[in-house]
């Protein structure tokens, strides 16, 4: 890319001395012949620039393509550490857009600058030292415009900055809005609210779009104004060269020639600066926006794995958790004791904080309060790896991924036998349905599972967490989609093969928690109950009220 400048440099003077020693040339000397010679000397010097300009764009292009590739994957990989209060304050479509558009805008302005860098100041300063070679007082006119366009230009990119982060603002929602119209497509479409929710998307784009063509606007002056104001300085140097010729000076049609075109180059110079000035606001609007995702804590954790094996016990004591931003706790001075090896149920209305415990079991979340202790020790000693190593969880959305049935399920175990598989699917009660599938185990599931029922998806997480060898086992409402029937199959298999591991069953349904060797109720993120079936029914308003709007009181 120096190369290239310098040479870009290089052809404005050779140019003059064809004018000057081969044009106008004395007439006795061989002026073609020096024409032919300098003009060798322009076509070496061109082939030269072209062949440096090929190679230095691919350099920076394969720069450029390796940090591209190393932010998208350290983004990549971050999200993937993120905690999920980190990814709630974020937004996951806000994560979509900063890992595409954001990056894409960085990509753009390191593509643009990074040969520039070297250009453009080596063409301003190259360009301004050779026109006051030829001449200093005609020069300075051409210096005399810079401070006028660089005050310009600084003034317009701070009317952009705002612009850019409005535009980067409504493209999330855009994008929020996409994606909540596309999952809850079946819903917008009963209730016959297409329009509506195609409004919000438009006025979403609208306002986008808006600030994007207003930036885009004032950025696209920068280049009539700057070439104006340097044609404008051009016109004002041909008419006193003209002069100054007439009077003698000693200037000549090549020097005249020479610093027109240096004053093109020192203009090509002056527009691409300003372009990369402008920019900034919106280089620094996707940064900021970046560095929220890079700089988040995430699920880092310096403790190494120690291999620990659980025997199972939990306790929490007057554990609370209240979400970033929230007013109130999802969780309030819990206290519980789960011996290693027993069969407990949480139940509770939505909202009453079960999924929130469940996360902290799982070391998603760590207690904004209070001491949770897996067999005596603090789980705020413990790494997560040995934590998430001795628990394994169906959660309450059921998450499948495009691939066989048998790479789903040995998430759960890798190194399992398909003897194993099959055996985690007869408890799980869908051996059955694959059985009548030409491939089996091999039955290629599309991304979420979208080619099999609720049903079948909970009892394929169920077969999962199942297949792990762990002591302690959560079922977070992952029953819902069941029958009764298939249900009591699962939970009498289940618990059989589970025997002496200690069992959470987090659910919203009587029937699921009932038999239970002892079932917590929570309310409002409060234990406002804990006992067997019967004695809950006895003494707690809240879980006799479940019980009774569910079943009638005809459930033993």
């Amino acid at each position: 890319m120096a190369v290239s400048a310098i040479c870009n440099l290089l052809l404005p003077t050779l140019m003059s001395n064809v004018l000057d020693k081969g044009v106008y040339g004395a007439a006795e000397a061989d002026t073609f012949g020096y024409i032919l010679k300098t003009c060798a000397w322009m076509l070496g010097v061109s082939l030269l620039s072209l062949a440096s300009v090929a190679g230095g764009y691919w350099v920076v292009y394969h720069v450029i393509s390796g940090y591209t590739w190393s932010l998208r994957s350290a983004l990549f990989r971050q999200v993937h550490r993120m905690t999920l209060s980190e990814v709630s304050r974020i937004g996951t479509s806000n994560l979509v857009t900063r890992s595409t558009h954001d990056v894409g805008t960085l990509n753009w302005v390191v593509s643009m600058l990074c040969g520039s860098i070297i250009i453009i100041p080596l063409t301003f300063l190259g360009g301004v030292f050779l026109c006051m070679r030829k001449d200093v007082q005609l020069s300075l006119i051409i210096l005399c415009t810079v401070p006028l366009l660089l005050a310009a230009v600084f003034a317009m990119s701070k009317k952009i900055d705002k612009l850019w982060e409005i535009s980067d603002d409504y493209c999330d929602k855009q994008n929020d809005l996409v994606r909540e119209r596309l999952r809850g497509i079946r819903v917008i479409r009963a209730f016959d609210r297409e329009r509506f929710a195609h409004s919000r998307i438009t006025d979403a784009t609208r306002v986008m779009a808006d600030n994007i063509i207003r930036a885009n606007v004032r950025m696209a002056i920068i280049d009539p104004m700057a070439a104006f104001v340097l044609n404008a300085a051009a016109l004002v140097i041909v008419w006193l060269s003209g002069a100054r010729m007439e009077r003698g000076s000693g200037l000549t049609p090549g020097d005249v020639f020479a610093i027109i075109q240096y004053i093109n180059i020192i203009l090509g110079a002056i527009v691409s600066a300003s372009f990369a000035i402008v920019m900034l606001p919106h280089v620094r609007v996707a940064a900021r926006r970046l560095s929220q995702v890079t700089e988040s804590t995430g699920l880092e954790d310096d403790r190494p794995a120690e291999g620990l094996r659980f025997r199972g016990s939990i306790d929490l004591e007057q554990v609370s958790y209240t979400y970033p931003g929230a007013k109130l706790p999802a969780l309030s001075d819990l206290n519980l004791h789960i011996g290693a090896g027993e069969w407990i149920s949480v139940i509770g209305g939505t909202g009453s904080g079960k999924t929130t415990l469940a996360e902290l079991l799982l070391a998603f979340r760590s207690p904004s309060a209070g001491t949770l202790r897996f067999d005596g020790r603090d789980a705020a000693a413990l790494s997560a790896a040995d934590v998430r190593a001795n628990v394994s969880v169906s959660m309450q959305k059921s998450m499948l991924y495009a691939g066989t049935v048998a790479d789903n399920l040995r998430m759960g175990k890798p190194d399992a036998t398909d003897d194993e598989l099959w055996r985690a699917l007869e408890l799980a009660q869908i051996a059955d349905f694959l059985r009548e599938k030409p491939e089996g185990l091999a039955f290629k599931l599309e991304p979420a599972a979208t080619n099999i029922s609720g049903g079948q998806k909970q009892r394929l997480t169920i077969a999962r967490a199942i297949l792990k060898d762990a002591p302690i086992y959560i079922f977070d409402d992952s029953f819902s989609a069941l029958d009764f029937l298939t249900e009591a199959k699962v939970r009498m298999a289940m618990n059989k093969h589970l025997a002496g591991r200690t069992r959470i069953v987090i659910t919203q349904r009587v029937v699921s928690a009932m038999h239970a060797d002892r079932i917590f109720v929570l309310s409002d993120g409060a234990l406002v109950g804990a006992g067997t079936h019967a004695e809950l029914l006895e003494r707690c308003d809240i879980y006799r009220e479940i019980y009774l709007s569910q079943t009638g009181g005809g459930a033993a």
